[in-house]
């Protein structure tokens, strides 16, 4: 072996400790980087060459740089990070809603409808007394404000998640194009520390979607990601495909997602916070029909029979309750007529002056106990809903909570494979030092050996 082979060896090896130490570098630098993945260097001894009858070495080839990924494991993250942010949503929502049903004070729905009976029985004893005509009155003016609260809150409700669909989907669509265009960029790199770093980049958009939307990924070996969303491809290699919102004939805010020059709905199977919203929504849209059925079957009822009675003048009675039939909840109040004067309560079951008469009244209170809500009481329908509200609720959390836990242990296993160790990396980077000093002594003595030869040449 001549001079100018161990000077080519030591040049090598010069180049892979020196790449090793900009690896280890690039390490530390980004070790609290979020989605980070550690590199190591990877080195082949370079092909020997066959010089007097002798197999020679001819030094170190670098061969890449590898990120330390699991691409099962990170599909797996993405997926567990759309369940947990759908539930963590689903929760959110929901135990809003919940606490528009509160129940410990004095104007829950169930203690403003007791109240309402409450004051018709204390009127049995004098129907006729204008104080506890009031105390009806007023507590009919409670209960229609009490449901009417209620339903007001869970139309906001339902309307916060549609209007946060659009904000949503603006970040899920930039994301789609940025996958996309890293996808590009991957597909046609052709450096070694490069791509890892757009590897990285893509990755944690990849987790940024499947939180928002509950996507999955599937990593081909050229490092490109096809992204799924609602079982539809979103993202293919250079190509990606936006998101909408498209409200139907029955004026629900759908997802869609584009096809060719049309759009396809895919709201049921869209995950992450996004779906998570939107089941939430459906779940409140059902506690706000069932209120909206108890709003008009209560009003229907005690209009019903408030008119087949006399009020304090002997006239017919009128209503009690009002509603429109757009939003029957939240627009249930008493009837204005009633609420300026209490005379009008038609208690008496006959057009008399006898102030006595409290026939029409107990049946008003009969109605208490009867099965005018689809075989149930008033009370029974409110505990039904109510129980809805938290065991729906109450599911929500402890899904929350399962899933993140499910999530957090998915993330220890990505760290224990991924993540950056700056003590191990302290260690690699003297080991690459230590190397690259004794190479730049080889260089160094294979440069003096040749200005000797150089020297006795002249």
């Amino acid at each position: 072996m001549g001079v100018l082979d161990t000077l080519s060896l030591g040049r090598s090896a010069l180049a892979s400790a020196s790449a090793g130490v900009e690896v280890v570098s690039q390490n530390v630098a980004n070790a609290t980087t979020v989605g980070y993945s550690r590199r190591r260097v990877l080195s082949r001894t370079s092909t020997p060459v066959l010089k007097r009858g002798q197999w020679l070495g001819t030094g170190v080839e670098l061969t890449g740089i590898r990120r330390a990924t699991d691409r099962l494991l990170g599909a797996r993250v993405v997926a567990a990070a759309g369940d947990e942010a759908k539930a963590l949503a689903r929760e959110t929502v929901l135990s809003t809603a919940e606490s528009y049903f509160e129940e410990t004070g004095t104007s829950g729905l169930h203690e403003a409808l007791s109240a309402m009976y409450d004051s018709f029985s204390l009127l049995t004893s004098d129907p006729s007394e204008l104080g506890a005509r009031r105390e009806a009155v007023y507590a009919i003016q409670t209960l229609g404000a009490a449901v009417s609260r209620v339903a007001t809150n869970l139309t906001g409700a339902i309307r916060d998640v549609d209007e946060a669909a659009d904000d949503h989907l603006t970040t899920i669509n930039a994301n789609l194009a940025q996958i996309a265009a890293l996808n590009r960029q991957i597909g046609k790199s052709g450096a070694s520390l490069g791509p890892g770093d757009l590897l990285d980049q893509r990755d944690q958009l990849v987790r940024e979607l499947g939180e928002l939307a509950g996507a999955t990924v599937e990593f081909a070996a050229d490092g490109q990601a096809t992204v799924f969303i609602g079982g539809h491809a979103a993202v293919s290699g250079r190509e990606y495909r936006s998101l909408s919102t498209v409200v139907d004939a029955a004026g629900i805010t759908q997802i869609h997602i584009s096809v060719g020059a049309g759009t396809m709905r895919v709201t049921p199977s869209v995950g992450g916070e996004l779906g998570g919203l939107f089941q939430a929504r459906d779940t409140a849209q059902t506690w706000l029909d069932d209120l909206d059925t108890f709003a008009t079957t209560l009003a229907d009822t005690i209009n019903l029979q408030h008119s087949a009675g006399f009020d304090s003048t002997g006239a017919a009675g009128g209503l009690v309750f009002t509603y429109n039939a757009i939003d029957p909840a939240a627009s249930l109040a008493i009837d204005a007529n009633l609420a300026a004067d209490p005379n009008l309560l038609a208690l008496a079951g006959a057009a008399t002056a006898d102030p006595g008469d409290a026939d029409n009244l107990v049946a008003l209170l009969d109605l208490e106990e009867t099965g005018s809500f689809g075989g149930l009481t008033g009370g029974d329908t409110l505990s039904s809903l109510l129980s809805s509200v938290g065991s729906e609720t109450a599911m929500a959390i402890a899904d929350a909570s399962t899933l993140a836990g499910q999530l957090d242990d998915l993330d220890f296993m990505r760290d224990a494979v991924s993540k950056v160790d700056v003590d191990e990396e302290a260690v690699q980077l003297v080991a690459f030092q230590a190397a690259y000093r004794a190479a730049a002594r080889v260089v160094s003595a294979s440069d003096e050996l040749l200005e000797t030869l150089m020297a006795m040449g002249a």
